[in-house]
């Protein structure tokens, strides 16, 4: 069972499935890794991109406002502020953010008052810078921000809260976003102080974030092509490596092996489990794969040989283990089991007594002149009448089992359903001795005659198998008996 068990393992053929070349997963793995290459190097590059924008919007802007700062006389513009009258001062710090506006990338540069919170008028401007082009549109002079004025609604309360809180006694310019009706600007801040370092207004610059958006934009999407190209670039060529160095060596170790798989399943001749080289040099894991592979091919073969061998040997062996318990259990001259098989047998009933599913029968045939055919004429005709009576048996007893426990003596176990038939086939076999015993015609080996006992197994009256052994050839006996009555 174990040699059946291993021929079916070596024999049971390689399950081809469906899978996806490993060229084109490499591809798309080359293709994936360029796109994802792209978008990380872009987010990068958008992070990266704006934080160097706005340092350099805040410096830009911070250098503005301290400059002008510094240009102002703080006491003097409190003054005007007061008054509503421009000194000489203040038109010089008008000229002077002017020129300012007009040189550098500013939406505005003013000073304003915040006063409150809530519109309308919640603010007051004191200072606005304005380029040539500006005035020039502006004929008639009142759409420009003047000193005095008011701001009316302009500034909505949270935009409000922005300045206020910058009036207080820091330098420093601060930064907000801030959305207008002129767009999204950015906002940078700081405090104008008078002469006892009081805040008295505050000094903003604001350029349009629009601006930083496209440059952003433009910076985005040039880095996503440089690195589209790149990505591309770089899985042309990791793919041709790949493909060459991984995955063609790799397809040829599995037609290799699939090769050798198909040549080995099912044949038992040795010469055709060929393993064919892949010729793979590539002085890497690869061909270490491949020459494992060989010599794993090798081994094989040289182990189903030996397992051929070995089976023969097991096979040599069975046979002779199977012709010395024939001839451990069998009768030599009849081919009826022996008595050593009728008392294994026996045992096995015992147990199926013990376990209460036993249903047998036993039928003891004792033959009769035995001594005397050996005596009148020779042991060869009684062995030919101890052989007649057996083929009498198997005529009817066939499908049972028939020992031969003694030299003139023969025992046959029915079972099953077959135990119900016992006293008829007993009756039939009588019946053909008795044929045989009145034809005048038929010689001496062939006239038989024959003792039967029969004994069917109960389990009220029979303990184990020699019970109703026992019964049987009592019973036997008894027939012995009234056959030697009938003839005297």
């Amino acid at each position: 069972m174990k040699r059946a068990l291993v021929y079916r393992k070596i024999r049971k053929p390689i399950k081809k499935i469906q899978r996806n070349p490993l060229t084109r997963t490499m591809t798309i793995v080359c293709v994936l890794f360029s796109i994802l290459s792209a978008v990380i190097m872009g987010t990068i590059g958008f992070f990266v991109y704006e934080h160097d924008m706005l340092n350099r919007y805040h410096a830009y802007t911070t250098d503005v406002l301290n400059y002008v700062a510094r240009s102002i006389d703080g006491d003097d513009l409190q003054q005007c502020m007061q008054t509503g009258v421009k000194s000489e001062k203040y038109n010089a710090l008008q000229k002077l953010t002017n020129d300012l506006k007009e040189t550098h990338k500013l939406e505005f540069l003013y000073i304003i008052q915040p006063i409150s919170e809530n519109p309308p008028d919640n603010m007051m401007d004191v200072l606005a810078a304005f380029t040539q082009d500006e005035k020039e549109s502006d004929t008639s002079g009142l759409g420009l921000t003047d000193l005095g004025k008011y701001t009316a609604d302009f500034y909505p309360p949270e935009v409000a809260r922005q300045y206020i809180a910058r009036m207080d006694y820091d330098p420093k310019v601060t930064f907000f976003p801030n959305d207008t009706e002129f767009g999204n600007i950015y906002t940078a801040i700081r405090p104008i102080f008078n002469s006892q370092g009081e805040p008295i207004a505050v000094l903003c610059a604001d350029v349009l974030i629009n601006e930083i958006d496209e440059g952003r934009i433009r910076f985005i999407a040039l880095s996503f092509i440089m690195a589209m190209l790149t990505g591309i670039i770089l899985s042309i060529g990791m793919s041709y490596w790949l493909i060459k160095r991984v995955a063609e060596p790799i397809q040829r170790i599995s037609s290799s092996a699939s090769a050798f798989a198909s040549k080995s399943h099912g044949r038992k001749d040795l010469e055709v489990m060929s393993f064919n080289d892949p010729n793979i040099h590539t002085n890497d894991e690869i061909e270490d794969l491949a020459n494992a592979l060989s010599t794993m091919c090798d081994n094989m073969k040289a182990y189903v040989k030996e397992l051929i061998t070995a089976d023969r040997k097991v096979d040599n062996l069975k046979e002779k283990v199977m012709r010395m318990d024939h001839l451990a259990y069998t009768d030599a001259l009849t081919g009826a089991g022996n008595k050593a098989a009728y008392e294994k047998y026996a045992a096995t009933l015992d147990w199926d007594m013990l376990a209460g599913k036993a249903k047998f029968a036993i039928v003891m045939v004792d033959l009769n002149y035995l001594k005397r055919i050996n005596d009148t004429y020779g042991h060869d005709l009684g062995n030919q009448y101890i052989k007649n009576l057996y083929t009498l048996l198997w005529h009817y007893f066939n499908e049972d089992m028939i020992f031969r426990i003694g030299g003139d003596e023969f025992v046959v176990l029915l079972q099953g359903d077959r135990t119900d038939r016992v006293i008829e086939l007993v009756r039939n076999v009588k019946r053909d001795m008795a044929l045989t015993m009145n034809n005048a015609n038929t010689s001496s080996a062939y006239r038989m005659s024959a003792a039967i006992g029969i004994a069917i197994y109960s389990p009220i009256r029979h303990i184990n198998v020699n019970d109703v052994f026992k019964e049987a050839d009592r019973n036997m006996y008894n027939d012995k008996t009234a056959m030697h009555a009938s003839r005297d």
